[in-house]
C-alpha cells in the first residue's frame, strides 16, 4: 500500500519539476507597440510595425540589425528615439507576420500592440473589413488596442511616430487616448467597438483621424491680422491645426462609416457635439461670441452633466428621435469685461450658448443622415421598441435613420464663475492721445 501510494505521490509531484516547452525569454521577444496597415503595392497587404529597440540611445542609424527589409523597400531603426519599424508586402496579416520574423532577430508578439492604424485610403476603398477581421480574430491582439484613421499611409505616419516627451511609446498612446476624455475633440474607439461597429445594426463604426501636420498653416507670411472672423478652434480638420512643435502627429476629428467604407469626417466642433449625443462626453473648453459685443469673445468650461436622454419612435413610417440634454459650464474670461455674473444678464450668455448647441447637432444629425451613417448608436435605442432581434432587423434602422425626424432640447446653466464674483474694465492709458 505504501508503494502504491508512494508512487501516486510521484506521478503527481513530477509535472511541478517539468519545464514548459513553450517558454520563451524576454530576450528573445519582440513587442509590437503599433501596427499601420496601408494597402500594399507588391502583394494585397502593406503590414509596418513600430517596437521598442531596447537600447537606451546611441549607437549607428545605418545599422539593420532592429529594422530589416521588406519588400515594400521600407524598414529600418530609429536609435536615438529608441523606436525602431519594419514594413513588408504580403498577400495577408498572418503571412506578413512570418515574412517579418524571418528578417528580425527576435520573435514578434502582439500581446501589447496598443494602436492599429488604418489608411485614409484603405479606408474609403469599403475593403477595410477585410483587413480588420483578421486582426480582430488574432488572439495575441488585444480587443482594447486604439484604432486610428490616417490621411497619407500608416507606414509615414508611424515613421513619425516618435516620443518627444519621455522614452516610452506605450505610455504615449495611453495619455493619447486619455485625452479624448478631456478635450472632445477625437473619439477613443477601440478594436473592440470599430470591429462591432462594421457589423452593427444599431448603428455605424467610426474612427478617430489622425494625421501629420506639416506646420505649414503656423507660419504664413504678413503676420497677425487685424481683423478676423469668429473662430472657435475647433473648426479644423486633422493635420490642419495653426500649431508648431516637434511632435508633428496629431488625433483631430472622426472618421464616419458606412458599412465598411469610409464616407465622412468630422472636425473638432463636430466631434465634441457626437460625443455628447453618444454620452461619450466628459468636459471641454469653449469659445462664443460675446452675444452684446459679436468682435469679442466669451470663454466657458462646459461639462456634460449626464448622459442624454433618447427617446425614438418607430411606429410610423418616419422614426422620430428626441433627444434632451443637460449641460453645465463654469464662465472663464469675459473679453467684453461685461458683467455676465450678474443674474439677470447671465441667462444672455446662456441662452445665445443654447441656441448654438442645438443648431449644431441638428446640423451634424442632417449631415450624417445624408451619409447613412448612425454614428451616434441611436440603434441601440430604437431596439427596445422591438420585441426579438429578428423584428428589429427586419425594420432596417440602419436606412430608416436616414430619413429620420430629430428634435433637441439643451438645458445648459452657468454655475460658477470662476475666482471673481464680477468684471471690472480695464482702465484705459492716461495721458496719450
Amino acid at each position: 500500500m505504501r508503494k502504491i501510494a508512494l508512487a501516486l505521490m510521484i506521478c503527481l509531484l513530477l509535472p511541478c519539476f517539468a519545464s514548459c516547452h513553450e517558454a520563451s525569454e524576454m530576450d528573445d521577444t519582440l513587442y509590437v507597440i503599433a501596427i499601420g496597415v496601408d494597402q500594399g503595392v507588391a502583394d494585397k497587404w502593406r503590414l509596418t510595425i513600430q517596437f521598442p529597440t531596447m537600447k537606451s540611445g546611441g549607437g549607428s542609424s545605418s545599422s539593420n540589425g532592429n529594422g530589416g527589409n521588406s519588400s515594400s523597400g521600407g524598414g529600418g531603426g530609429d536609435d536615438e528615439s529608441g523606436q525602431g519599424y519594419a514594413t513588408v508586402d504580403s498577400p495577408s496579416f498572418f503571412v506578413g507576420i512570418d515574412m517579418l520574423n524571418a528578417s528580425m532577430p527576435r520573435k514578434l508578439s502582439f500581446a501589447h500592440a496598443q494602436i492599429i492604424v488604418f489608411s485614409e485610403e484603405l479606408a474609403q476603398s469599403g475593403l477595410i473589413g477585410e483587413y480588420v477581421a483578421p486582426i480582430g480574430r488574432f488572439s495575441e491582439i488585444r480587443r482594447s488596442s486604439h484604432v486610428f484613421v490616417v490621411k497619407g499611409t500608416a507606414f509615414d505616419f508611424l515613421k513619425e511616430n516618435k516620443p518627444t516627451i519621455g522614452t516610452t511609446l506605450s505610455k504615449s498612446f495611453q495619455v493619447f487616448a486619455a485625452a479624448s476624455e478631456n478635450i472632445g475633440y477625437f473619439p477613443h474607439i477601440t478594436l473592440e467597438n470599430f470591429y462591432e461597429g462594421l457589423k452593427s445594426p444599431y448603428g455605424q463604426a467610426i474612427a478617430s483621424m489622425a494625421a501629420i501636420n506639416e506646420m505649414e498653416s503656423s507660419s504664413e507670411e504678413g503676420g497677425p491680422k487685424e481683423e478676423q472672423e469668429f473662430k472657435t478652434g475647433g473648426e479644423y480638420l486633422a493635420g490642419e491645426l495653426p500649431r508648431d512643435g516637434k511632435n508633428k502627429l496629431e488625433l483631430w476629428g472622426t472618421a464616419l462609416f458606412n458599412g465598411d467604407k469610409m464616407v465622412g469626417e468630422l472636425n473638432g466642433d463636430e466631434t465634441r457635439l457626437l460625443l455628447m449625443i453618444r454620452g461619450d462626453f466628459r468636459q471641454g473648453l469653449y469659445v462664443m461670441q460675446d452675444p452684446m459685443e459679436p468682435e469679442l469673445i466669451v470663454s466657458l468650461d462646459v461639462q456634460l452633466d449626464k448622459k442624454p436622454q433618447i427617446d425614438i419612435e418607430t411606429e410610423g413610417e418616419q422614426p422620430i428621435i428626441r433627444l434632451k440634454f443637460q449641460l453645465d459650464a463654469d464662465l472663464l474670461s469675459v473679453q467684453s469685461m461685461i458683467h455676465y455674473e450678474n443674474p439677470e444678464l447671465r441667462p444672455l450668455l446662456e441662452e445665445t450658448f443654447k441656441k448654438n448647441i442645438e443648431e449644431g447637432i441638428a446640423e451634424l444629425i442632417q449631415k450624417c443622415q445624408e451619409l447613412y451613417c448612425d454614428a451616434f448608436r441611436f440603434g441601440e435605442n430604437a431596439a427596445k421598441n422591438f420585441l426579438t432581434i429578428d423584428e428589429f432587423e427586419s425594420y432596417d434602422w440602419n436606412r430608416r435613420f436616414h430619413d429620420a425626424k430629430v428634435e433637441v432640447d439643451v438645458d445648459f446653466t452657468i454655475r460658477r464663475t470662476g475666482a471673481q464674483i464680477k468684471s471690472y474694465p480695464i482702465k484705459e492709458p492716461i495721458g496719450e492721445e
